[in-house]
């Protein structure tokens, strides 16, 4: 019989859209590779929903405001712990799901669930924390400084003079935790600085401000545990100044080249830098890794634990392009996941079986 795999998506974060896209590729995908799904979805206002229609149901409610019916969420809560369920499949993009909210909320229930686990999700999720997390083990990345909201309601100029003094126009500008470049600002003046600051601090109360690297957009896909398959660099051609949210899920315009046309020195290195952020981040399972490079250097700009699965997200097509089609994908992922909570539950009965010998 068949693996049953929950498929979680949604969620009440600004990337919820894109999460119902990722989700129906990722379904349809699990479905081809012989497994049985059943979708749990989360609106935007935190209501969960299941059933055939599910899809349907969630895109229904983008936009819409109505009472939330805690009777159905709670039923539906239910009606995934009693499901039989052999592994969840985390699929939400942004808060709640990619910053380790529903991998904990697996964890304390023993179930087991793609990706990392949910101290990986919260610091990848973290652009701060990953930064200095990184830089500690000598990782090249832009230059950058950390903000909080409180320095910035307190001396919004004192901020600005900070950022003036360390960098040269323009500067990125980014809420700490958020994906998909939601909130993200590039700068070019002092006038368009402070409007910056306070579309980022919208989203986070922890912002950090980066030197503008001029060069390539390069990304790598990982699939696996300790030593994962690394895909072959590819890259991302925007049309925009910058891989916006916009270009990345409603222009549709942005061009790609697999693999990237790099000498095969930097795509050593590159695969050396992803492999090292892997461990280092104790990533598992999937994590997109992303770089800059130019000026013959290159820097390592982001770690995301849940890439997208549209029909354009680069994940999915790194693999493909490297050799591993969809269906070995999601058995992989699959799999992974029932290894991890094995070796779990070896772990905890050795820890059981000695606690009282003395």
């Amino acid at each position: 019989m068949s693996l049953k795999v929950a498929l979680i998506f949604g969620g009440v974060s600004p990337e919820h859209e894109v999460s119902i896209v990722s989700a129906r590729s990722v379904h349809r995908n699990l479905l081809d590779a012989s497994f049985q799904v059943e979708g749990f979805g989360i609106d935007q206002q935190g209501g969960w929903h299941s059933g055939k229609n599910v899809f349907d149901e969630l895109v229904a409610l983008v936009g819409k405001d109505y009472k939330l019916d805690q009777k159905k969420r709670v039923a539906t809560l239910a009606s995934l712990l009693n499901g039989d369920f052999d592994v969840v499949f985390p699929l939400i993009h942004g808060v709640t799901g990619e910053d380790g909210g529903i991998q904990g909320f697996c964890e304390l229930l023993g179930l087991p669930f793609v990706g990392g686990d949910s101290l990986c999700q919260s610091l990848c999720y973290d652009k701060l924390a990953t930064r200095q997390i990184l830089s500690h083990h000598g990782l090249p990345q832009p230059v950058f400084l950390p903000f909080f909201v409180e320095q910035f309601v307190g001396g919004r100029y004192w901020v600005i003079d900070q950022i003036e003094e360390t960098f040269t126009y323009p500067v990125f500008v980014k809420p700490s935790r958020t994906g998909s470049s939601i909130g993200v600002s590039k700068v070019a003046s002092r006038s368009q600085l402070e409007a910056a600051l306070s579309t980022a601090f919208e989203y986070d109360d922890r912002i950090i401000v980066e030197e503008n690297i001029v060069g390539r957009e390069i990304e790598v896909a990982l699939l696996g545990a300790v030593n994962p398959i690394i895909s072959a660099p590819g890259e991302i051609i925007p049309e925009n100044d910058f891989y916006d949210f916009e270009e990345k899920y409603v222009k549709n315009t942005t061009s790609f080249e697999i693999p990237a046309m790099l000498s095969s020195e930097q795509i050593g290195q590159i695969s050396d830098y992803a492999k090292r952020t892997w461990r280092i981040m104790n990533c598992y399972g999937l994590a997109r890794v992303d770089f800059l490079v130019g000026n013959d250097q290159i820097f390592l700009n982001e770690v995301n634990t849940v890439p997208g699965f549209t029909d354009i997200s680069m994940y999915p097509r790194l693999l493909r392009e490297s050799g591993v089609n969809s269906n070995e994908m999601m058995q992989q992922l699959v799999e992974l996941a029932l290894n991890r909570e094995r070796n779990q539950r070896r772990r905890d009965f050795r820890s059981n079986s000695n606690w009282f010998e003395t």
